[in-house]
């Protein structure tokens, strides 16, 4: 496989994403690593049962399904202000603030 195309393919995280994860050029996978780590550090993740609840795209996710933003001023920022989101969004979020190099 040619160097920089698919899985392996570098980007440049810009904006609120080079904020949490840092502007080094990384893959896709990478980037979706240290956003995931960061939810983890920051403790951001839902909990089953926990009431909490998101709709997306005309489902309802809720409790792991569902990140706190609000509780980071980074993350909320790079959800757009939200203070709960979908974990499924954060796909959408990352590619809003990714250069491709």
């Amino acid at each position: 496989m040619p160097r920089g195309s698919g899985i392996s393919k570098k980007y440049k995280p810009t904006g609120a994403l080079a904020d949490i994860i840092g502007s080094k050029p990384v893959s896709y996978a990478q980037v979706s690593k240290k956003l995931w780590q960061h939810i983890y550090d920051e403790d951001l993740q839902g909990e089953k049962g926990d009431g909490h609840s998101v709709s997306f795209n005309g489902k309802k996710y809720v409790g792991g399904q569902v990140i706190h933003c609000g509780e980071c001023p980074m993350m909320k920022k790079f959800c757009g202000g939200k203070n709960k989101v979908a974990m499924v969004q954060l796909a959408k979020f990352t590619k809003k603030y990714m250069k491709e190099i």
